[in-house]
């Protein structure tokens, strides 16, 4: 007879439930051991106090109006980009290609720019914002129909189809730009398809429409057929199909729809923010807005905390290294504190939704009734053994 085999040292199991209060503990645990070790951190790195380094986070964010309007325009790209990745992450299609799908609205809406000089503004503004919402929609539909069609690796086609994107638009800024260093802001003197502005403000309209699409996505999401066919798919396509949904229609339907708003944040992007157009137009928000909207659990309202949250670490770290406060405290010493904090985040939503059972912990469930299963079940693991 062969020897029992010992239980693993460790395992993982998942929480069937757990209390308000317990999930509240372990999310302040966390955060609050991340912090503890980032000023700890900080205080090796520098050899001083770490106190004020936390102001200089601070004042990342907060110092003074500037700051302030600054982190709240890359909030509001930030979460924009989480919601419009929110449909598609719904239904387990893993978009990765927000950043082609963005340059693709924001090389339409340079095309209008620069080639319809002659119409009225009002005009440009309007083709603009349509034309960057279908380049979007088209650059999302594509990976779409090969998933639907051909059952494609969605991740891999929709990263691919990034560095295409990147291509195509600095095909088009060489041309524009001829012998200049760089494309520089489209109509800087006539200001032709730039978008309106409030109080001489070019965030408050950007944060207006992003404010209408939180709630937008979430009734969208909760409250309508397609919401519930999106969610239906996400779950199970074989239970999609048995109930009557066309599968492959609503994959084309929903990431298409998650491209045409990530082309309208292109739209925002040229005619609103920078007024120009290069590869990096999009930055690396299209990747930071994937955590965002798993730290959230695709809810749209914790989306605000959490893009906040990001801007918020990012600043802080950006001016803690450009700060005098020590010289040892560089861009890359920051971003591991960034690192720290958000690591801690992902693993107080592990720990939330699962534990960890060590081998000679006792079972949770003592009754006679479990011992009697437990007993049971090994008797015959030891028949099927020998």
């Amino acid at each position: 007879m062969t020897e029992a085999k010992k239980d693993p040292f460790v395992r993982i199991a998942k929480r069937n439930d757990i209390s308000l209060k317990k999930k509240i503990e372990i999310k302040v645990v966390c955060v609050l051991g991340a912090v503890l070790l980032s000023i700890i951190f900080i205080w090796i790195v520098s050899g001083k106090n770490p106190l004020p380094a936390v102001n200089y986070i601070f004042q990342g964010t907060f110092k003074n109006s500037i700051k302030i309007w600054s982190a709240l325009q890359e909030m509001v790209i930030l979460l924009a980009i989480a919601l419009a990745l929110t449909p598609a992450f719904k239904m387990r299609f893993w978009n990765i290609g927000a950043q082609g799908q963005i340059l693709m609205g924001a090389l339409m809406t340079a095309v209008c720019m620069i080639y319809f000089k002659n119409l009225p503004n009002l005009a440009i503004i309007a083709i603009s914002l349509v034309l960057s919402i279908l380049g979007g929609a088209l650059y999302g539909f594509i990976p779409a129909f090969f998933k639907a069609k051909f059952n494609t690796n969605e991740t891999l086609f929709t990263l691919m189809m990034n560095y295409i994107a990147v291509l195509i638009v600095t095909i088009f800024t060489k041309m524009w730009r001829g012998a200049a260093s760089s494309l520089g802001q489209i109509n800087f003197t006539t200001k032709l398809g730039w978008l309106y502005t409030i109080a001489n403000n070019q965030v408050i309209v950007p944060f207006i429409c992003v404010s209408v699409l939180v709630i937008s996505t979430y009734v969208y999401l909760k409250k309508t057929k397609h919401g519930y066919e999106i969610e239906v798919v996400g779950e199970s396509v074989n239970t999609a199909r048995y109930t009557g949904i066309n599968v492959k229609k609503v994959i084309m339907r929903t990431v298409a729809l998650s491209g045409a708003l990530c082309g309208a944040i292109g739209f925002f992007y040229v005619a609103g923010i920078d007024h120009t157009l290069t590869e990096a137009t999009s930055g690396s928000y299209g990747f930071t807005a994937i955590i965002v909207a798993w730290l959230s659990h695709l809810n749209p309202f914790l989306m605000i905390f959490f893009s906040f949250l990001v801007v918020f670490l990012n600043k802080g770290g950006k001016n803690l290294s450009d700060s005098s406060y020590s010289p040892n405290l560089n861009e890359y010493s920051c971003e591991f504190i960034v690192f720290l904090i958000i690591i801690s985040i992902l693993l107080s939503e592990f720990f939330t939704s699962y534990r960890l059972i060590f081998r000679n912990s006792k079972p949770k469930d003592s009754s006679p009734l479990h011992h009697s299963l437990t007993s049971n079940l090994l008797t015959k693991e030891d028949k099927i053994n020998g």
